[in-house]
């Protein structure tokens, strides 16, 4: 890991040379030998980290580690000449005659500050000299240079190879465990509620099979409800008992108990759970210690109820935590089965790959290939993740270098080749991947993450190294497909685009990534601030899931990162729920009744100068310090806090922020002059407000949880200054916004998502508005379609997914949107729809693969022509009592076949009873594939279903953060 610390300091002595070369005057020729030190060093240094892992030479290590102490003094010396020239300069609101007593007091003090830079830089490089001699006095030649085998693919990309995990992959092997579960899932003669084990050693695959059988169709069908729950391990059983309440009971059923928090939870699973057949997947749990509790709640209601929990407990271990519960192992794969999993991780589902690593000649398996297999069983011993984490490296190098890897990995040492396999793969990443990767330490296991928050810390980190042509976000991205590609993380979701949305880590690459963070001072986790050392912490992740409130007076003053997750307090029209509620009860028994009294004032940020990333959520925060305006190094402000109602004006002084997020906050303002900070690249709100006037803001993104407030439309002009936004989400549009808008959207051309919520939204969006590489569209209000026209031409040609709600859309505009030629999601919710006779004609939705229809209470009749969504592949029908689905023409038509050859699944949910939906005529291919579930989703929820693919997962606490 130290050479990914000398490459992020070398990257910022080359930055520094370029841009700041007037600040650099007499100090240059110290920056330019200095580095070429550094370089020197960083071609042993990869060998170093290697051996300094074996515990060969007692000397290796500290010589890494003083290596490593001297880059990171590097950056604190820079970071320190940059922070006092930029406050030196930075002088906002005085007036004329001081600005040219500054200016000499600025050219003073840049003066006394380069010749403070020059006599520190002499002394770092003193410590290199002595460290480079150290090499010879302590016999540490056996380092050399890297050059081949494991790390030769360390400045190689590979990039847009077959990613590691996609929605199509298949579990190989297992199949007498797979029928094992599917058969107690499904076992008709055992009405009770039942409970099994899912065990078996990290990396075997138990959450990747149970989730196969899990959302298998017959599953789907057997079970009226189900819910699958992620539990990181430091969730207490309340919140666990709380998230499968959230999932499975309808909210008017919630909270109408007047006993205490618990038995709420409880009466109401009860009551919902009483006649329905239940599933309940708990993965990840490891502490039995209150397992009753959660059991009480879930009913014997002789429906056949299912719990199952997924462990890394073994058999005895789960057996002892509770004897009652069944377990069944998941073992090893055998020789055949591993060859086959290796094969398809290395070449592809399709061996598409194949030709490229063995040459153009060879298209069957050979001796090489063979001698591969074999030697790669001997290493994996047939478990799954030490298997596709040793595909994904391999497949980044040639045949011919096969043999080198696969011969470092030889031991007798079962458990040590796994780690040999992990520690392998991660010194062979490029030094800003090791970086990108290490970066998970600090993310709560067991849950999933949102990939655009991810990159825009990367980017605020200073991990993405620029390139000309691609924004930070697509390098952003392209870093996490060539993480996914080396099976180091895993691909949960892609989003419409195509690109990387939702991404997971497995917990045995988590343990690896904090204990490598942790050596390499590179990140520390805990669940409290009070540390041996704060003054070395360079990275901190508070994870904390049953406070909102910790003390943190510490100071950190080498510090660059604080990332935190909480018990966030939630809230509804005011009021706090039953989370908060519940965590509220146990704090009052703990800390006496002034317990929600107490708020974070943030104290500690100023004394961290160096501070680039600040994300806080859950934290209970009322007011920000207005000192955060002089760390001037900070790039990404986080704060989610339903407590927070405002902003320091000094916000504004923060010059190289790049993003802002106060998504879950009650901040609607925040001062004119931020909005001319010219790095911006993302603002995440709830409901702020438009600004005035904007500075040129060419480097913006995102722009959303934005709210109109100037009646005349005024605000909206600002957005002019915005060229290159891509994604925008604006509420409390009316008629004056539109026509402002109009003009606006002829300079937005790189918009590729949009949001907008208000009144009388005009139908001339779709068809005079220029947005040509607008995809998604989601619209909230209703549509004035008085001027709909048959002449009328679309200029949204690659809109594919388009959601509507409250838009009391007419058929005739129905039959104007079936027109969109890009279009494969359809979203209508909520009213969007005033016809009781809708009717999708033969022309229509041509591209359409999937539908979803939630809460249109005027439609009572739907009517499919034969030649319309030729394509659909699922439906989700929610809300909608009573309705009618008429298929046009008759039983066993072409047309009709053609419909039922790609459609997989009706999914109908929140209806009153089986029944609720007629079909007529008859069909049987098209009843067969409706499916029931009695599943209770928010609208949200089912109006993003189509994107989710069905996977409804309940993250739990920190889960629901980092997918938003």
């Amino acid at each position: 890991m130290a050479s990914a610390s000398i490459t992020f300091v070398l990257n910022r002595l080359g930055e520094l040379a370029v841009k700041e070369a007037a600040l650099l005057s007499g100090v240059g020729d110290h920056i330019r030998l200095l580095r070429d030190k550094l370089e020197w060093l960083q071609t042993f240094i990869q060998d170093a980290d290697q051996e300094r892992r074996d515990g060969a030479n007692q000397y290796v290590g500290l010589w890494v580690r003083q290596t490593r102490d001297v880059a990171h003094e590097v950056e604190d010396v820079l970071d320190d000449f940059l922070r006092r020239v930029d406050l030196s300069t930075l002088r906002q609101g005085v007036p004329a005659w001081r600005r040219w007593l500054d200016l000499a007091a600025s050219c003073t003090t840049q003066v006394s500050v380069r010749h403070d830079l020059s006599g520190r830089m002499e002394g770092i490089k003193e410590r290199l000299v002595e460290i480079s001699e150290n090499v010879d006095k302590y016999n540490i030649r056996t380092l050399r240079p890297s050059a081949s085998g494991a790390s030769s693919s360390a400045h190689n990309s590979t990039i847009n190879t077959v990613p590691a995990w996609d929605e199509g992959n298949e579990v190989v092997g297992f199949k007498d465990e797979r029928a094992e579960l599917q058969r107690y899932l499904l076992a008709g003669d055992d009405t009770s509620r039942s409970v099994m084990s899912l065990v078996g050693e990290s990396g075997t695959g138990k959450s990747t099979l149970a989730w196969e059988v899990y959302d298998s169709p017959i599953i789907r069908k057997h079970f009226d409800v189900r819910a699958w729950i992620n539990v990181p391990p430091q969730i207490r059983d309340d919140d666990i008992l709380y998230f499968i309440y959230k999932r499975l009971c309808p909210e008017s059923e919630a909270c109408e108990q007047k006993n205490s928090i618990t038995e709420k939870v409880h009466k109401a699973l009860s009551l919902y759970l009483k006649n329905k057949r239940y599933l309940v997947m708990l993965d990840g749990l490891v502490n039995f210690s209150n397992w009753h509790s959660i059991l009480h709640s879930l009913p014997q209601n002789e429906k056949g109820g299912r719990v199952m929990v997924i462990t890394r407990l073994d058999e005895k271990e789960a057996a002892y935590a509770n004897p009652k519960v069944s377990t069944l192992k998941i073992g090893k794969l055998d020789e055949k089965d591993s060859s086959a999993l290796f094969c398809r991780r290395v070449f592809g589902a399709n061996n598409q790959f194949k030709e490229k690593i063995f040459g153009s000649k060879i298209s069957e398996p050979n001796a090489q290939m063979e001698k591969a297999c074999e030697n790669m069983f001997k290493i994996t011993h047939g478990l799954p993740l030490a298997i596709v984490v040793l595909a994904g490296l391999l497949r980044t190098k040639s045949i011919s270098e096969w043999e080198e890897v696969l011969k470092k990995l030889e031991s007798n040492n079962e458990p040590k080749q796994v780690k040999m396999i992990l520690a392998l793969s991660f010194d062979d990443l490029p030094s800003r991947l090791k970086s990108c990767f290490l970066y998970f330490a600090g993310m709560p296991e067991n849950l999933i993450y949102n990939a655009r928050r991810l990159v825009r810390l990367w980017a605020a980190e200073g991990f993405l190294k620029p390139k000309k042509g691609k924004t930070m976000e697509d390098i952003g991205q392209n870093y996490l497909k060539e993480l996914i590609s080396r099976e180091m993380i895993r691909l949960v979701k892609r989003d419409m685009n195509g690109g990387v949305w939702l991404v997971a880590i497995h917990d045995r690459l988590h343990a690896f990534a904090q204990a490598e963070a942790h050596e390499a001072s590179f990140l520390e986790a805990h669940d409290n601030a009070d540390l041996l050392a704060p003054g070395a912490v360079r990275r901190l992740h508070l994870q904390n899931y049953t406070e909102t409130y910790i003390p943190m007076g510490t100071a950190f003053p080498k510090m660059r990162s604080i990332l935190g997750d909480f018990a966030e307090e939630r809230s509804q029209n005011g009021k706090r729920s039953l989370s908060s509620k519940v965590r509220a009860h146990g704090q009052l028994k703990q800390q006496g009744n002034n317990s929600d009294l107490r708020y974070h004032a943030l104290s500690f940020l100023p004394a961290s100068k160096f501070l680039r990333v600040i994300d806080l959520r859950g934290l209970r925060i009322k007011k920000v310090p207005g000192a955060i305006g002089d760390m001037i190094h900070v790039r990404y402000l986080g704060l989610r806090s339903r407590s927070l109602t405002k902003l320091p004006s000094s916000i504004a002084r923060l010059i190289n922020l790049q993003t802002l997020d106060i998504k879950r906050t009650e901040v609607k303002k925040v001062a004119q002059a931020f909005w001319e900070i010219p790095t911006l690249r993302h603002v995440v709100a709830n409901m702020l407000g438009l600004p005035k006037s904007a500075g040129v803001l060419n480097n913006m993104q995102t722009l959303t949880g934005l709210l109109c407030s100037d009646p005349l439309g005024k605000d909206i002009k600002p957005l002019e200054n915005m060229v290159y936004l891509r994604n925008l989400h604006i509420s409390g549009l009316d008629k004056p916004h539109w026509e402002a808008l109009r003009e606006v959207f002829k300079k937005l051309e790189s918009l590729m998502y949009m949001h907008l919520a208000g009144k009388d939204i005009p139908f001339e969006l779709f068809t005079n508005f220029t947005l040509r590489r607008l995809q998604i569209l989601e619209l909230l209000g209703e549509i004035d379609t008085s001027r709909v026209k048959e002449e009328d031409q679309y200029t949204l040609p690659n809109v594919t997914r388009l959601v509507l709600k409250l838009s009391l859309a007419d058929q005739k505009f129905i039959d104007k949107i079936g027109e969109l030629p890009s279009l494969m999601e359809l979203v209508l919710s909520e009213d969007s729809c005033r016809e009781e006779n809708l009717l999708f004609s033969d022309k229509g939705f041509n591209n359409v693969t999937s539908l979803v229809m939630a809460n249109l209470t005027r439609v009572k009749k739907w009517t499919i022509r034969p030649r319309s969504i030729p394509k659909i592949q699922k439906i989700v029908l929610s809300g909608c009592p009573k309705m009618e689905i008429k298929l046009e023409g008759k039983e066993g038509e072409e047309s009709l076949e053609g419909l039922m050859a790609d459609l997989k699944e009706v999914v109908v949910c929140n209806m009153l009873q089986e029944g609720s939906i007629i079909v007529k005529p008859a069909n049987s291919a098209f009843e067969e594939k409706i499916n029931h579930v009695a599943i209770k989703t928010k609208s949200e929820d089912i109006t993003d279903a189509t994107q989710r693919d069905g996977r409804w997962r309940a993250g739990m606490i920190a889960g629901n953060m980092y997918q938003n």
